[in-house]
């Protein structure tokens, strides 16, 4: 592990918090993408409910609807920081990997307000990856040095 991974705190995020992916950045648990292979009977409850308010809402447009259902289930939106402008995203845009949002850690921006920061995973055939770190590693070398 690096001494500035070190400096974070950071951990194995294979070993995981709690049962939950690990960030990789601060060793905190990463909230996952809701399971839907676990859906409880509280859940079943609240999509009827929401279910029931479309079918009485008829033809109201959807980005009211989305209003409605903030107010009444006391949702606040916290945005999710945008993977495209990411220096990850500028060194992997034109590469052939998959690419999943798997859940996200809670963090604060330069002006101090919530953000969400994407924990991403992705794959690709492991002789692929070699390649890619080469194009990767040439795309560095090119990067002209600050004086």
């Amino acid at each position: 592990m690096a001494e500035e991974e070190k400096k974070h705190g950071v951990k194995n995020p294979n070993e995981g918090t709690a049962g939950k992916i690990a960030s990789n950045m601060t060793g905190e648990a990463i909230e996952p993408n809701y399971d839907y292979g676990s859906i409880s009977d509280s859940d079943k409850k609240v999509v009827v409910e929401i279910i029931d308010l479309l079918n009485a809402r008829g033809q109201v447009p959807c980005s009211m609807f989305a209003e409605e259902l903030k107010t009444r289930f006391q949702i606040v939106e916290i945005p999710m920081k945008p993977i495209d402008e990411s220096l990850w995203h500028q060194f992997t845009k034109n590469e052939r990997i998959g690419l999943s949002v798997q859940g996200f850690r809670e963090s604060k921006d330069e002006e101090g307000n919530k953000i969400r920061i994407p924990h991403i995973g992705f794959s690709a055939d492991l002789d692929y990856l070699d390649e890619m770190i080469q194009r990767i590693a040439k795309k560095v070398r090119e990067i002209p040095e600050e004086k």
